[in-house]
């Protein structure tokens, strides 16, 4: 199997031996790495696999070869998340949010009939709004992509334009998934 400029730097980045295909073409050119040069400009360098193993197995140590190769996405996502929620608590400790919702029960029964759910659970989603303010109209704090409901980080439903929507569908389903189902 020959590999292309392309497809050898891809395999040069996941062993992280470079992150610069000019990198790749300068050792091809100065025959760091064996390759077939092109016979036209359109053509572009050919690497025979076992050329480029060699290379790899040259920059890189045996442990780290025999590891498998995969990405750590989930797992920076994960941490970028976990970071993302302790610069929000630290901000809502120090009550820095980018604003407020004041939540009347005709936004929640519009709400509740967009999503077809009964009557009864309407009344139990306005109890579990009102139980803990001493408001009036109560009002839902956020900051970015989430907000403050009973001392719990609850994320916006990002399906929605208008930011009352986002916080009073993503409520809604708080409180179907923790009161509603256990209730049945």
């Amino acid at each position: 199997m020959q590999y292309n400029v392309d497809q050898a730097f891809e395999q040069l980045k996941q062993y992280k031996i470079t992150t610069n295909k000019e990198s790749l073409r300068r050792w091809l050119r100065n025959g760091t790495i064996k390759g077939i040069e092109p016979t036209s400009r359109k053509e572009g360098w050919r690497i025979n696999e076992e050329d480029l193993w060699a290379f790899i197995r040259q920059r890189v140590p045996e442990v780290i070869r025999k590891k498998p190769i995969t990405t750590n996405v989930a797992k920076e996502e994960k941490n970028r998340e976990f970071f993302r929620a302790e610069m929000w608590w630290e901000m809502t400790r120090k009550n820095l949010f980018e604003g407020s919702v004041p939540v009347k029960k005709q936004d929640l029964e519009t709400c509740i009939a967009h999503l077809k759910y009964p009557e009864e659970f309407e009344e139990l989603v306005w109890a579990r709004i009102t139980e803990h303010t001493w408001q009036a109209v109560p009002r839902i704090f956020y900051l970015h992509d989430a907000f403050l409901f009973n001392r719990k980080r609850l994320k916006l439903d990002p399906g929605y334009e208008n930011i009352k929507d986002q916080i009073l569908f993503s409520l809604i389903e708080h409180v179907r998934i923790s009161d509603y189902e256990r209730e049945k």
